[in-house]
């Protein structure tokens, strides 16, 4: 096969190539008889099925409210600019960090271990146990053991079950009822209090000239003291003192008096004269001394 032959033979197989590719992009263009309809329904679905489970969410969790639980809705996570915490809860029982899912098939806690159809979901596990620690790093030091943190799965609502690490997991059907279930370790002032506080730290800017976010679902409640912000504090620039007692080889030649050549020749006549000051005695007493 010559040259040409082969430069045919490739051409004539990228366009057998292309032309398949067309054939199963066809149902998904726009213009194809059916494919707008299914591209744009895969498109949107996601989003739309997205925001539903978010507000179904919100809705269980409200029902806390009459039990003495505030939600402060998508907010900041501490320490990650760019990455949100999707609801979290202050009440009676401490703070609980809620993370919401949507998986689908078999959930399970096997051997402290979450899975999913089989599959180990260690990750998720991993990141409620980060958000917990986020949240309560920001907090002072006798609050930091309140924080938890929760999974809902929103397709198994009868799922309960707790990991090895503690995250506890939940059905949106049991969710109220284990955050209620939680033992009372905050009075009521301390839960105004603490709500104010993630509130605010929850929502102030986490980059430098940014704007504050804007969360409809955070109201301050009635009677509840304002955190105090920190004052702010004036930066002092302090130069460092040089110390005139150093000796002279330690100052680098900017306070060194430039040495000339006939400063040298003078120190070495003045240190002659002396050593033969110094030295003549000795030398006469020698010489007297010798025989003649």
């Amino acid at each position: 096969m010559g040259a040409g032959d082969a430069a045919f033979e490739r051409t004539r197989l990228a366009s057998e190539r292309i032309a398949r590719l067309k054939r199963h992009l066809a149902p998904l263009e726009p213009d194809a008889p059916g494919g707008a309809g299914r591209a744009d329904q895969g498109v949107l679905a996601a989003p739309a099925s997205a925001e539903r489970n978010s507000h179904l969410v919100v809705e269980k969790l409200a029902q806390l409210a009459p039990y003495g639980w505030f939600l402060l809705h998508d907010v900041h996570w501490p320490g990650r600019p760019l990455a949100r915490l999707e609801h979290v809860l202050v009440g009676p029982g401490g703070v609980v960090v809620v993370n919401a899912k949507t998986w689908s098939g078999e959930v399970d806690v096997v051997d402290g271990a979450l899975r999913q159809n089989g599959h180990d979901r260690f990750p998720a596990v991993e990141t409620a146990l980060a958000q917990a620690a986020a949240v309560a790093a920001v907090l002072p030091a006798p609050w930091r053991r309140l924080v938890r943190s929760l999974i809902c799965l929103t397709a198994q609502p009868e799922m309960q079950a707790t990991t090895g690490s503690g995250i506890e997991v939940r059905g949106i059907d049991c969710v109220a009822a284990g955050v209620t279930n939680l033992p009372d370790v905050l009075d009521s002032p301390s839960v105004l209090l603490l709500y104010a506080q993630l509130g605010q730290l929850l929502t102030r800017p986490q980059v430098p000239g940014a704007g504050t976010v804007r969360n409809p679902a955070y109201r301050p409640a009635a009677g509840c003291p304002a955190a105090p912000r920190p004052a702010p504090q004036r930066l002092v620039v302090r130069r460092p003192v040089q110390s005139r007692s150093l000796p002279p080889h330690y100052l680098y030649g900017r306070e060194r008096r430039p040495v000339t050549v006939l400063r040298v020749v003078g120190r070495s006549l003045v240190a002659g004269l002396v050593s033969a000051a110094l030295l003549a005695p000795a030398l006469w007493l020698i010489w007297e001394l010798l025989p003649k």
